[in-house]
């Protein structure tokens, strides 16, 4: 399933609480959500230096010390293409709200029927540009374009990560394993939403190709054997568990 991450910067936790209400109301469903909720700008601000995505910022346009536009304007330089969508008890739009490029301009007094109506399409804007994610490596001198269903995991190297495919998907044949310069915590976020977890410190898998999990072990359907840590074998069985009740 695919996971939308959504930020809320608002100094009023009820209209947080309410605008969460008014997207599940226009379409999302609770396990397809998470939600990261945000009273001031710069706790906003500062959380951008540890998230790798977000697919939606619901921002109120009124907030102390650091306003909707200063904010705005920071989260542009990190999400230039991410739904912005601005939101006020009072002020209505003006040129300089648009200088961040918003998708909508919402007005907090609208009733509950326009809200709904706004946030569907709202919605449908932010799952129109949650576009699959490719991840760039090097085989030799040439560059490779990857899916996440080109991938069988990706394990810690040297300089960056190892990526190993999936023989009999890829369309294209490789001697030797493709090299990324991205670490593999780059990659994970990247990649967590599309089925990989970590099985080990060394290495995430994706979990739609595992053949065969014992309690220590799991099996690829190459036949690679991969070791599962006991650090990370709790987590790790929940994500496979997921997997598999799509699948069944």
């Amino acid at each position: 399933m695919i996971m939308f991450h959504i930020a809320i910067c608002d100094d009023e936790k009820r209209f947080i609480q309410y605008m969460k209400n008014i997207i599940y109301n226009a379409g999302l469903k609770r396990g397809e959500v998470i939600f990261y909720e945000f009273s001031s700008g710069e706790e906003f601000i500062d959380y951008l230096k540890e998230t790798a995505s977000f697919d939606l910022l619901i921002l109120d346009m009124q907030l102390k010390n650091m306003d909707g536009n200063e904010t705005a304007k920071e989260f542009r330089k990190v999400f230039p293409t991410t739904t912005l969508v601005f939101c006020s008890g009072v002020c209505m739009p003006t040129v300089q709200n648009f200088e961040t490029i918003p998708f909508r301009y919402l007005l907090k007094g609208y009733t509950d029927e326009r809200m709904r109506f706004e946030m569907k399409t709202i919605i449908n804007e932010m799952i129109n540009k949650k576009v699959e994610p490719f991840i760039i490596g090097n085989n030799h001198y040439n560059l490779v374009k990857l899916r996440p269903s080109d991938i069988l995991y990706i394990a810690i190297a040297k300089r960056g990560s190892c990526i190993h495919i999936c023989p009999n998907i890829i369309e294209y044949k490789f001697e030797e394993n493709i090299t990324s310069k991205e670490k593999i915590e780059s990659l994970y976020n990247l990649l967590k939403d599309y089925g990989f977890a970590y099985a080990h410190n060394s290495y995430i898998v994706n979990l739609k190709y595992i053949k065969k999990v014992t309690t220590t072990e799991l099996q690829l359907v190459d036949d690679t054997k991969l070791t599962i840590s006991r650090s990370k074998a709790k987590n790790f069985r929940e994500e496979f568990a997921k997997v598999l009740a799509k699948k069944y």
